[in-house]
């Protein structure tokens, strides 16, 4: 299935997407009906799926948090930022801790894959996205998450909608 993510204009020589660590290593997540690739480099660690206080809804001036270790740490939903238009929670999730610019979020995805290399591609045609920092894959490009515009973004909870597509 090819997803509808876009991006912000890349030159036709694609450079390495920022953040993705030594070696340009990228972690494929699933989220919802759509891949995404997240800089190995920006996680932390991974976690089980933990119920935020309250469930995500479209619009909402600030993201739901989760405590961990005693610090609360607001979360995106990866489906979300993909524009999908529901968000399904089901506890065999995982949680992505991003860490950029000694701020933290959490990334809600549904699986995490398989790291792979980084394999820089032109974006497809009417790429755009505030929250892309590239495209990598072998043959049908996938976006790479700039991890700290999502984890500023998070971080700012303004109720500004902001998505990959």
């Amino acid at each position: 299935m090819t997803t509808a993510i876009t991006s912000t204009a890349i030159t036709a020589e694609p450079a390495p997407a920022p953040g993705a660590g030594a070696g340009g290593e990228l972690v494929r997540v699933r989220c919802g009906a759509f891949g995404l690739l997240v800089p190995l480099a920006a996680i932390e660690r991974v976690l089980p799926a933990a119920l935020p206080a309250r469930q995500p809804f479209a619009g909402e001036a600030a993201h739901p948090v989760l405590s961990l270790g005693g610090a609360l740490h607001p979360v995106l939903f990866g489906a979300a930022l993909l524009g999908e238009r529901e968000v399904r929670l089901r506890p065999e999730h995982q949680l992505l801790l991003l860490a950029a610019g000694g701020r933290r979020a959490l990334l809600w995805v549904d699986a995490v894959e398989d790291v792979e290399p980084l394999r820089p591609l032109p974006p497809p045609p009417g790429a755009r996205g505030a929250l892309v920092a590239g495209w990598s894959g072998d043959g049908a490009p996938l976006a790479v998450l700039d991890a700290a515009a999502a984890v500023a973004l998070a971080c700012r909870g303004s109720g500004e909608r902001r998505e990959l597509a």
